[in-house]
């Protein structure tokens, strides 16, 4: 079991798509500073709120939901493809090559996801000066009553807890899409759809939640990517991810003979 971990997570972080899984970063950043880079000139913001701002100018999530996916997550597809699942399957018992293969994909989807933001970070703290600081407010509750919002289940956070919090939250956005990229490719051969899984989820929650009259509460799918408002929001998506991706195992999780198949 070991063996085949460390093989999977060594498979998972040392490839050539993370070459093109920085270049869609570096797009994404580029495209956020110039986006911001208009409004430096006339107020002085602190090095955090830029990096924040660059991600969310940049459509960081949109990238970042194809970045999760890229390094590894549609080996399973790959290998099923291929017919290489044979050979590996004589020599470990398939639920230990499954939960190898997922965490070596969460762990490469946390790695895409943050690395990448975490540079951006540094460059930010170098090129920038550390205040003024804008942080949002941060809130926890159940939206029973849309129309109130307890002043005691909401507080301004402390710079340091909130970039803890931010990274924090990137790490889980990243580890969440890649599973939900990896579901995919429990239930299909093809690459393409393991791709576009975590993308069109990212897309249907960033562009249908915010116009839906019952559904709102939610924010977006930018929620789960960057704490900012309510955080019961960036939970209950974490949670519909997890469902998901249970729903996938429990599609794929008869027997031996239905991976060969």
């Amino acid at each position: 079991m070991k063996r085949l971990l460390a093989s999977q997570i060594t498979r998972a972080l040392l490839n050539k798509r993370w070459v093109l899984v920085f270049l869609l970063a570096a797009l994404s950043f580029t495209y956020g500073h110039a986006q911001l880079a208009p409004s430096l000139g006339d107020s002085s913001l602190g090095a955090l709120t830029i990096w924040q701002l660059i991600l969310l100018r940049g459509y960081y999530g949109f990238f970042a939901a194809l970045m999760a996916a890229l390094p590894f997550a549609d080996s399973f597809s790959r290998e099923k493809r291929e017919g290489l699942l044979t050979s590996i399957l004589l020599r470990a018992d398939y639920r230990s090559y499954l939960f190898a293969k997922f965490l070596a994909i969460a762990l490469s989807g946390i790695a895409a996801v943050l690395l990448p933001a975490f540079l951006l970070l540094v460059v930010c703290l170098i090129a920038y000066p550390s205040g003024p600081i804008r942080l949002p407010d941060l809130c926890f509750f159940l939206p029973l009553n849309r129309n109130l919002i307890p002043a005691a289940a909401c507080s301004n956070p402390v710079p340091g807890s909130y970039l803890l919090l931010s990274l924090v939250f990137l790490g889980l956005f990243g580890s969440t899409y890649a599973a939900l990229a990896m579901a995919a490719s429990l239930v299909s051969k093809h690459s393409i759809p393991v791709f576009a899984t975590p993308i069109l989820l990212y897309a249907f929650g960033y562009y249908i939640l915010p116009a839906s009259i019952r559904l709102n509460w939610l924010i977006s799918t930018e929620a789960a990517l960057i704490p900012a408002g309510n955080l019961f929001a960036a939970l209950v998506q974490y949670l519909v991810a997890v469902l998901l991706t249970g729903f996938a195992w429990l599609a794929f999780r008869k027997k031996e003979r239905q991976v060969l198949s």
